[in-house]
């Protein structure tokens, strides 16, 4: 198809140079993020880091929030290849909670750099709705018949069991390991989904 005198066609070697592409941004992002100042960098210093023009960098991403949801981006779609797929059931979440664990562990830098700053911490919240979704979907048995505060207040507690902060925490302060984090998720989860059911609340 021709289109003011230009073939438009779509090319594979071109779709994966532009992912190659993104991906550079987003790892000299994460190098950025992880040094003395995160804070402190530009989109000319993820260019640089990269060795891409800035102009490239704007074209990619065109502003430095949405360069924080691409490192986001990649953190998932990493996440996602270590761990499976996402849970939708309470047994599904169950199994799933050792893939998880294992996932931050080994995606701990990835973690710690989009925590380092406030937007970074700003942009992985944005992602809590979803994951809300996910925790009432999966515990709907544990939680029928629940007010929704205190719905509110399991999912939340939920939440915050299984955060990568969490997993985080339990390897920097507890020194636990991931089978042992993920031994401790799961009793916890299950103790809270058990109080839930049950009414001790």
């Amino acid at each position: 198809m021709k289109n003011g005198g230009r073939r438009s066609y779509s090319s594979p070697l071109r779709a994966e140079q532009a992912a190659a592409t993104r991906d550079r941004i987003v790892d000299a992002t994460v190098a950025l993020l992880q040094g003395a100042d995160p804070g402190s960098f530009g989109m000319q210093d993820v260019a640089d880091q990269a060795g891409v023009s800035l102009r490239t960098v704007y074209r990619v991403f065109p502003t430095k929030d949405d360069l924080l949801d691409g490192v986001l981006a990649a953190i998932k779609e990493r996440f996602d290849q270590i761990a499976g797929t996402p849970p939708t059931t309470r047994e599904e979440f169950d199994a799933s909670v050792a893939g998880a664990v294992r996932a931050v562990y080994e995606l701990e830098p990835l973690y710690r750099a989009l925590f380092a700053t406030i937007a970074g911490r700003e942009t992985h919240q944005r992602g809590a709705g979803e994951r809300q979704a996910t925790f009432e979907a999966a515990f709907a048995d544990d939680l029928a018949g629940l007010p929704p505060e205190q719905v509110q207040m399991v999912v939340s507690l939920l939440h915050l069991l299984t955060s990568s902060r969490s997993v985080l925490w339990l390897k920097d302060y507890a020194g636990l390991d991931a089978d042992r984090a993920s031994a401790a998720i799961g009793w916890a989860v299950a103790a809270l989904a058990t109080a839930a059911r049950e009414g001790e609340r």
